[in-house]
């Protein structure tokens, strides 16, 4: 009888230490992939983008909120955002600067790719926008971020 009450009394104390850690777990909170990121438009629909005098950056904070520009102007807004899937709204609030020739048009085709965007493909250095075929629309790049397990060990 007494190990048979030990038994049913180890496999209790098993089952606490599982719950308990997957509650841990499932509270704790996950910092979304896109969060603090900073990334630079590598191309637009397979070609890459015009210079242009102003920035080419896509960055995202907390909560979806994110600023871009297309070589001429700077929007923001807050994107929807859920595991691989992106919506960016319709309405951006944004600058209103004149724009040489090429970049107004620029500007205008990104504006109107990222309001086609429903998802997104990440990795280190790369960012895919893609529509709902999962055609890439626009394509993002950063430098890697040193590996911080490197140790230098030169002498």
């Amino acid at each position: 009888m007494t190990t048979r009450i030990t038994f049913i009394a180890t496999i209790l104390i098993a089952a606490s230490a599982i719950v308990f850690s997957a509650e841990t777990w499932a509270t704790e909170t996950v910092r979304p992939v896109l969060t603090d990121t900073e990334w630079t438009l590598d191309q637009i629909e397979g070609e890459a983008p015009l210079a242009g005098r102003g920035n080419l950056e896509l960055t995202f904070a907390q909560d979806g909120v994110f600023a871009t520009g297309a070589g001429c102007n700077s929007f923001k807004g807050t994107a929807e955002i859920n595991g691989s899937e992106i919506l960016f709204p319709d309405q951006l609030a944004g600058t209103m600067m004149a724009c040489p020739d090429g970049l107004a048009e620029q500007e205008e085709q990104v504006l109107a790719l990222l309001a086609q965007v429903v998802s997104f493909e990440i990795d280190a250095t790369v960012l895919v926008l893609l529509d709902e075929d999962g055609t890439e629309l626009l394509r993002y790049r950063r430098d890697a971020e040193p590996d911080e397990t490197l140790v230098e060990t030169g002498g």
